[in-house]
């Protein structure tokens, strides 16, 4: 079974607040979750979204930041970081991202994202794969309030691994922790396996 938004929400009883594309400035002083999809219909999973378009820019944005990155202990091109990061693309799900707002409200962390720079530390380098691909503005946000950001969210991202398909791990590089695209840990210490070394300073 897959992960739509709308099942998430069911199954840790939340209401989505707001839907909003990529980089609206929006009011939201709660804490809580925020997910980053591919529909503003929360309903929708894509029937084939087995293509991926990434902006040759911010790679070499991330690659000038972060000069001493290496891909399985070599420096890598941008086509063999494009190719690489592809292979963590889940082709039948619309969730690409899920972030949580625990310690500041919601509005300011989505601010921080959108702030954010590929490889640098802060103020937001959860979830900047997104940065990476051409057509980001084009995504959706949806905000869903809760006190309980810091366990819903290891708990939504569980979730999520454990309902991706058969036909979607077999292209994956990583297996064992199929989180969506742009999550690269389900906690500390528990992270894709995607071979990057010093890829944000």
């Amino acid at each position: 079974m897959l992960t739509s938004i709308s099942e998430l929400t069911s199954v840790f009883n939340l209401k989505v607040s707001q839907s909003l594309k990529w980089g609206t400035e929006f009011q939201e002083k709660s804490h809580g979750i925020y997910i980053i999809s591919l529909y503003q219909n929360i309903k929708l999973l894509p029937k084939d979204n087995s293509s991926i378009s990434f902006s040759n820019r911010q790679i070499k944005h991330w690659m000038q930041n972060a000069p001493s990155m290496t891909l399985n202990c070599k420096k890598p091109s941008i086509g063999e970081l494009q190719q690489h990061l592809s292979k963590f693309w889940l082709q039948d799900e619309s969730i690409l991202y899920i972030g949580k707002a625990e310690k500041q409200s919601l509005q300011n962390r989505l601010s921080q994202f959108y702030r954010h720079q590929v490889g640098k530390k802060s103020p937001h380098k959860g979830g900047y794969w997104l940065k990476l691909l051409s057509d980001l503005n084009n995504y959706h946000i949806h905000i869903l309030p809760t006190d309980n950001s810091h366990v819903i969210e290891e708990q939504m991202l569980q979730y999520f691994i454990e309902n991706v398909s058969e036909e979607s791990k077999s292209g994956l590089i990583d297996k064992d922790l199929c989180l969506p695209f742009a999550n690269l840990q389900l906690r500390s210490g528990v992270i894709k396996k995607h071979g990057l070394k010093k890829h944000y300073q």
